[in-house]
């Protein structure tokens, strides 16, 4: 991914941790998908700037964090921190999702909108608002948001027509309904679990199919493209699919040639060209 002293790699993976490189900084931390794996070089592990310790929740660092360190997301660049949870602020798997997002969906003229829910630190956001969108960029998280509109203006986009919302994102969905607001691009990278802004528990294998059917009524007659992607074994890319084929918005187009739905597993490769496993992804676009 990208390209320069900015790139990401994905170094190595194994024994339930991955080995990465942020602009030449190298990080340990761990990563479920890489458990039963076995490190390709251990010898390199020893030199990591940086290692998350999960059960302390810290970062063990031999080398300071560099202040404004910045990774190349393909076109536009984000600032990678660590955060007291062992990310990063920054999913570098959503590389291919970031470059579909940044494809106008229509050659309308009009300027189309767009709305990111679990926004996180504003990747998507800034992916969308460089290829010309309105963002309505949703987050529950205060900090995230913030975050949002600091790599918007780190990117030249701080006068872009973004809305930097800390809400709830299917109380925020259930409102732009009654508003009869519309969108074109609506994407959606929800946890398995979380909370929002007022306590209320979050768990996906039950809350998202209300909020992909409350998502699809903002869509309008026009073109129309979603996004779901998530990281966790109770739902998978199958699953959403076919509830997506079963709604009344995706029957309606069930003839047409011109309706594409992609679907699989984000993938990161490290640089013995193996793969570690990132989630599913499922991208739909009507005509």
């Amino acid at each position: 991914m990208g390209l320069g002293d900015c790139r990401y790699q994905l170094i190595d993976f194994g024994m339930g941790r991955k080995l990465e490189s942020l602009a030449g900084y190298v990080i340990d931390r761990p990563s479920p998908a890489a458990v039963d794996k076995i490190p390709r070089e251990p010898s390199r592990w020893k030199n990591a700037d940086a290692k998350y310790d999960a059960e302390q929740c810290v970062w063990q660092q031999r080398q300071p964090w560099p202040e404004g360190l910045l990774v190349d997301c393909g076109g536009f660049q984000m600032p990678v921190r660590p955060t007291p949870y062992g990310h990063i602020g920054l999913f570098p798997e959503q590389h291919d999702n970031w470059r579909w997002l940044g494809s106008p969906s229509s050659e309308s003229s009009n300027r189309q909108s767009a709305l990111n829910l679990f926004g996180y630190t504003g990747a998507s956001t800034v992916a969308l608002a460089r290829a010309g969108y309105a963002v309505a960029h949703v987050d529950a998280a205060k900090p995230n948001v913030q975050a949002a509109r600091q790599a918007a203006m780190q990117n030249q986009l701080g006068d872009a027509p973004i809305r930097y919302l800390v809400d709830d994102a299917a109380k925020f969905a259930a409102r732009e309904i009654r508003r009869q607001r519309q969108y074109q691009t609506i994407l959606l990278d929800p946890p398995a679990y979380g909370h929002s802004p007022k306590g209320k528990v979050w768990r996906l294998e039950r809350d998202l199919w209300p909020l992909l059917n409350d998502c699809l009524q903002l869509f309008g007659e026009n073109s129309s493209r979603l996004l779901v992607t998530g990281h966790t074994a109770e739902v998978g890319q199958q699953e959403v699919v076919q509830f997506l084929r079963q709604t009344a918005f995706l029957k309606q187009f069930q003839r047409s040639s011109r309706l594409i739905i992609e679907s699989g597993r984000s993938q990161l490769t490290d640089e013995g060209d193996r793969s570690l496993d990132a989630g599913f992804f499922v991208r739909v676009q009507t005509p």
